[in-house]
């Protein structure tokens, strides 16, 4: 269960991508700055073990 081990800014992050928003969409939706959720992404990408954002939303998306 991917989801599991992601903080839920880094779950909601991937889905804001997904639906084709910007980070900077993002970083207002969420009420942080561009910075943070750029971290909250790598990170993401590091706990789910892919190498990219499009794998890692696939990867949220089958859970």
């Amino acid at each position: 269960m991917s989801t599991g081990i992601l903080r839920p800014l880094q779950i909601a992050s991937l889905r804001w991508l997904a639906q084709g928003r910007t980070l900077v969409e993002i970083s207002k939706i969420e009420g942080r700055n561009v910075n943070e959720i750029e971290r909250c992404l790598k990170d993401a990408l590091v706990l789910l073990r892919v190498g990219s954002v499009e794998e890692a939303i696939r990867k949220i998306e089958h859970d």
